[in-house]
């Protein structure tokens, strides 16, 4: 990210909170990043528990997992995509997992270049399928809203979209940060997306440790514009 626009989001939080809380964050931020670049990349340190199972953090120096979402999300992502078994035909919408594992599996990136990746917008992918699974980690919050035309119901027709993509019995799985589009976790949360299962984690403490919680008490829970990080999380499910 440029110096520029880092400069320019710590100026707003600053006229925002106040510059004392916003230094103190930036000051702590630093320091844990020092200190988790130091062991990034090792194995062991403390778990997670998702839907009954338990999983390693991700503590990989791309994106500085240790700090953010990405330590939970590409975890749950990456069991997702094994339990759809070897054979699956599987679509990432979002080049995430690439960064983290090999990957054999068709993606798709707006803005990304990358090998393999297919740069296209989520409402036109126009791919053979259809899949068995669909997966897209912290992408949909950005669907119509970090775009030059902003559009409040582009998340509702790309979820649509991807769904009709799905073989019978297909599973769409996608993570959505808390509190970066207002709008899609309004859809969430009344079930008009088309969702038949959420389920939540929320961040607790600044060591980036991460619990699941009832859906319910996760909604409202503001996202973390100085450092860009989701204090809860929502997967959501379908199945066609």
């Amino acid at each position: 990210m440029p110096v520029t626009q880092i400069a320019r989001r710590i100026t707003q939080q600053a006229r925002d909170r106040g510059p004392v809380p916003v230094v103190a964050d930036c000051a702590t931020w630093a320091a844990l990043w020092v200190a988790g670049r130091l062991s990034a990349g090792r194995p062991g340190g403390p778990a997670f528990r998702h839907d009954g199972t338990e999983h390693a953090y991700l503590r990989a120096p791309y994106h500085y997992t240790w700090l953010n979402e990405r330590a939970v999300e590409v975890p749950l992502a990456a069991s997702a995509l094994a339990e759809s078994g070897p054979d699956a035909r599987v679509l990432e919408v979002g080049n995430v997992l690439a960064h983290y594992l090999p990957v054999t599996h068709a993606v798709v990136d707006k803005y990304e270049r990358a090998p393999g990746v297919r740069n296209v917008d989520v409402v036109d992918v126009d791919l053979p399928g259809p899949f068995d699974l669909v997966l897209a980690i912290s992408t949909l919050e950005h669907v119509g809203l970090d775009e030059e035309v902003q559009d409040p119901g582009k998340p509702a027709r790309a979820i649509a979209h991807l769904t009709s993509l799905l073989a019978p019995g297909g599973r769409l799985w996608c993570t959505v940060p808390v509190g970066y589009n207002p709008a899609l976790d309004e859809g969430l949360r009344t079930g008009t997306l088309g969702f038949t299962r959420l389920t939540a984690l929320r961040r607790t403490g600044r060591r980036n440790r991460w619990v699941e919680v009832p859906v319910e008490q996760v909604w409202g829970t503001r996202y973390d514009w100085l450092l860009y990080t989701a204090q809860a999380i929502v997967v959501a499910e379908l199945r066609r």
